[in-house]
C-alpha cells in the first residue's frame, strides 16, 4: 500500500522524525480510501491516505517510526 499525506506542527526539519501512534485508523472501504491521523513525541501530525481498490484494507497503523538519513 503506498500512502500519501501531510504533516504539521513542525518546528524543524528534524521534528518529523520519532515514533507516531494513531487511533482510529482501522475500517474498510471498497474502492475508496482510508485516512488516519498520527502524531510523534514532539508534536508533529502526520494525516496519511492511501487507496486500494476492488478489495477490503485496513491501515492497521497501531504505530511507525519515521528516521532521517
Amino acid at each position: 500500500m503506498d500512502l500519501v499525506g501531510t504533516a504539521s506542527n513542525l518546528t524543524s526539519p528534524g521534528a518529523i522524525a520519532g515514533t507516531y501512534a494513531g487511533a482510529g485508523a482501522g475500517g474498510s472501504f471498497v474502492g475508496g480510501g482510508q485516512v488516519a491521523t498520527l502524531q510523534n513525541g514532539n508534536g508533529v501530525l502526520l494525516q496519511l491516505q492511501g487507496v486500494q481498490a476492488g478489495f477490503q484494507v485496513s491501515l492497521g497503523l497501531g504505530g511507525m517510526t519515521l528516521s532521517l538519513r
